[in-house]
């Protein structure tokens, strides 16, 4: 009797823990593995241990699918079972794919795996789709993305050849690459003659470029451009082209026979600022501030503020084509817990990186963690390059001020420009 005893108090100390409520078992494993498979873009595991951490966290949402199948979380049989096997499917692929390190097959199985959720969400949730996730109607609902955040960095927008075919740094190639760019970069370094030594403007001390690559969900990216995977910005369509070769004579024939013949930037009326932002030279903050209805955006660069309406529905109310502004356009909506600023009608006279009048540009800022902003935007201007491409740019929050920017406060440069074009005329 007594060993019967023993072994009764053994076999219920072993036995089975009950299963997970449904909502413990989205929050655990099904939502972080899932959200790691849709974003494998922009978080492609740099290192051997981020792969076998993707994997076992994978092989969790797999056995989280097949638990699905058992009685104890039947709604009705037949249909949960259908919907439980589209999981399945998703999640047993996406094993297979992060075993083969394949990220263009984990991006393809995106899709399924999100209809996966969205299919089940819509048989099984009370008023799945009825409303926006997030609307100005319910804004406990939304992430705060308020605070001062700076954008530095020394990643570089496009892949240097150095990092051909590698989207991610490991540590060492990290810290070894921030040394070497700070130190290349140093302004303070004398030059090897004096006109080399003036043109070198100001010295280390007024200059802000960051000292460390961009790092999204732990991995060290080779370039901001993550999309397409070569990290390289793809050729400007054969009219682009054209037209920027005959700026660029129209330049070489007129440097300044007016003001307007200067940049943008020459003239202090907008650079680096955005839309869409970029790590510049000096003054990467941006400061947001947010209400129900509304996001302000203002940057440090230049002192711009973008104030966008937050809408919601997907579908942006933009006003008609014939009402262009330099900065275009901003509508917002809530995709979840990702605010997405959709811009169009730009003008001419701005552009990025080439692109013209007919710029689309998607922003998407979401939080990845209590001290860092993901800001990705998308550059889709079909007449201006071959296909779209996208950015990813993370900011940290900072307890720093911004303060005024004063560009050439009275802009004496530009009237000493045109002064010495007068002169040089007359030389001829």
């Amino acid at each position: 009797m007594r060993i019967l005893v023993i072994l009764a108090l053994g076999l219920q100390s072993v036995a089975a823990p009950p299963p997970k409520t449904m909502s413990a078992l989205m929050i655990d494993p099904i939502y972080p593995a899932s959200d790691a498979i849709f974003y494998i873009g922009t978080r492609t595991p740099g290192s051997e241990a981020e792969w076998r951490a993707l994997e076992t966290r994978t092989a969790a949402l797999v056995d989280a699918a097949g638990a699905l199948t058992t009685p104890a979380y039947f709604r009705d049989r037949i249909r949960w079972m259908a919907d439980a096997k589209l999981m399945i499917d998703a999640s047993t692929a996406a094993l297979a794919a992060v075993k083969k390190h394949d990220v263009a097959a984990l991006e393809e199985l995106n899709e399924p795996l999100y209809n996966s959720c969205v299919t089940c969400h819509q048989h099984y949730r009370p008023n799945y789709g009825s409303r926006p996730v997030a609307s100005p109607q319910s804004p406990a609902s939304v992430v705060s993305l308020e605070g001062t955040w700076n954008f530095s960095t020394v990643t570089p927008l496009e892949r240097p050849a150095e990092f051909a075919g590698k989207p991610t740094m490991t540590d060492a190639e990290a810290a070894a690459y921030e040394k070497r760019i700070v130190s290349q970069n140093d302004r303070d370094q004398r030059s090897t003659s004096a006109d080399a030594d003036v043109a070198s403007a100001y010295n280390e001390f007024w200059w802000d470029r960051g000292t460390h690559v961009a790092t999204v969900n732990g991995t060290h990216q080779t370039s901001l451009v993550v999309d397409p995977r070569d990290g390289r910005i793809p050729a400007q369509t054969a009219a682009a082209q054209q037209a920027a070769a005959a700026r660029a004579d129209d330049r070489r024939q007129h440097p300044a026979d007016g003001p307007e013949d200067r940049s943008l930037g020459e003239r202090c009326l907008a650079f680096n600022a955005g839309p869409p932002m970029m790590s510049g030279p000096y003054n990467n903050y941006v400061q947001i501030f947010q209400k129900s209805d509304a996001i302000v955006i203002y940057n440090e660069m230049i002192h711009d503020a973008r104030v966008i309406p937050i809408e919601s529905t997907a579908t942006p109310s933009h006003p008609p084509a014939t009402i262009r502004r330099w900065q275009g356009d901003s509508r917002a909506h809530w995709d979840g817990a990702t605010l997405v600023v959709d811009t169009t009608n730009f003008t001419d006279k701005t552009s990025f990186r080439g692109t013209d009048q007919n710029l689309h540009l998607i922003e998407r800022f979401s939080r990845a963690d209590a001290n860092t902003l993901l800001y990705e935007f998308t550059i889709d201007d079909p007449t201006a390059f071959t296909k779209p491409w996208t950015v990813a740019l993370p900011m940290t929050k900072t307890d720093d001020r911004i303060f005024e920017y004063a560009c050439h406060e009275g802009n004496y440069a530009l009237m000493d420009i045109l002064r010495g074009a007068r002169y040089g005329e007359k030389q001829r």
